[in-house]
C-alpha cells in the first residue's frame, strides 16, 4: 500500500497531467464557438440575400397589380366610351364624357406609379447583383474558414485523446480513496486540489494553518486537508524528494 509521501508525490504528478488536460480541453472547446461565428456570418449574409430577393418580388408583384388596374381602367374608358353612341340626352353624354375623362386620368396616375415602380425594380435587382457577388466572396472564406478549423479541431482531439491517456496512466499510482478527494476538490471548480503550505500558510486560499494543522502535513502520516478551502496540502520538499 502507498505512504502518504508516495501518494502525494503521485497526486502532484497527476495534477500536471490534469493542467495539460485542461489546456487540451480548453483548446477543443474554443474551437466551437469560432466555427458557431462563421456559420452565423453566412446565415445573415444569406438572410439579406434573401430579404434582397423578397423586396425585388415584392416590387415586380405590385408592379403587374398596377398593371392590371391600368387595364382595368382602360377597359372601364372603352366600354363608357361605346356607350356615348347609345345615350339620348346631353346630360349624360356629359357624365359619360367625365366618367371617360376620370378613368384615363386614373390610370395615367397608375402608370406613373409604375415607372416609378419600374425604377424600384431596376434599383433593387443591382442591389441584389452586389449582395449575390459579396454572399460568393463570404461563402469561399467561410469555406476555407471552416476547413481550417476542422483540421485545427481534428489536431486539438488528437492533443486531448493524448492528454487524457497521459493522466490515466498518472492516476494510476494514487490510492483511490485519495483519488476521489482530489477529483471531488477540483470538481468544485479548483484545479490546483494539492499546494503547498508555503511559511505557514494554505497555497491555494493563503489562509494561516494553524500550527497543528502545519505539524500534521508535516509528519506525513494522513492526508491533510485544509479546513478553510478543502485542497490537500503538502510541504514542499518532502513530495519534492520523494519524485526525485
Amino acid at each position: 500500500m502507498a505512504t502518504i509521501k508516495e501518494a502525494l508525490a503521485a497526486l502532484l504528478a497527476l495534477q500536471e497531467k490534469d493542467k495539460v488536460l485542461d489546456a487540451r480541453r480548453k483548446a477543443v472547446d474554443a474551437v466551437a464557438p469560432r466555427v458557431a461565428a462563421v456559420k452565423s456570418d453566412l446565415a445573415n449574409e444569406k438572410k439579406r440575400m434573401d430579404a434582397a430577393k423578397a423586396k425585388t418580388l415584392e416590387l415586380e408583384k405590385l408592379k403587374k397589380s398596377k398593371e392590371l388596374d391600368v387595364a382595368s381602367k382602360e377597359e372601364a374608358a372603352r366600354k363608357h366610351g361605346l356607350q356615348l353612341n347609345e345615350v339620348k340626352s346631353n346630360d349624360a353624354y356629359r357624365a359619360l364624357q367625365a366618367e371617360i375623362a376620370k378613368e384615363k386620368a386614373a390610370a395615367g396616375d397608375v402608370e406613373t406609379e409604375i415607372l416609378q415602380l419600374m425604377e424600384d425594380i431596376d434599383r433593387s435587382r443591382a442591389e441584389e447583383k452586389a449582395l449575390a457577388a459579396e454572399l460568393k466572396k463570404i461563402e469561399d472564406f467561410a469555406k476555407s474558414d471552416l476547413e481550417r478549423l476542422a483540421a485545427e479541431l481534428s489536431h486539438a482531439e488528437g492533443e486531448r485523446a493524448a492528454a487524457q491517456a497521459a493522466r490515466d496512466a498518472a492516476a494510476t499510482p494514487v490510492p483511490p480513496e485519495i483519488l476521489r478527494v482530489y477529483d471531488h476538490i477540483r470538481s468544485r471548480g479548483k484545479a490546483d486540489a494539492i499546494v503547498p503550505v508555503v511559511d505557514g500558510h494554505c497555497g491555494g486560499c493563503q489562509i494561516n494553518l494553524a500550527p497543528s494543522m502545519t505539524l500534521e502535513v508535516a509528519k506525513l502520516k494522513s492526508l491533510a486537508v485544509c479546513e478553510s478551502c478543502q485542497r490537500i496540502l503538502y510541504k514542499p520538499e518532502k513530495p519534492a524528494a520523494a519524485a526525485a
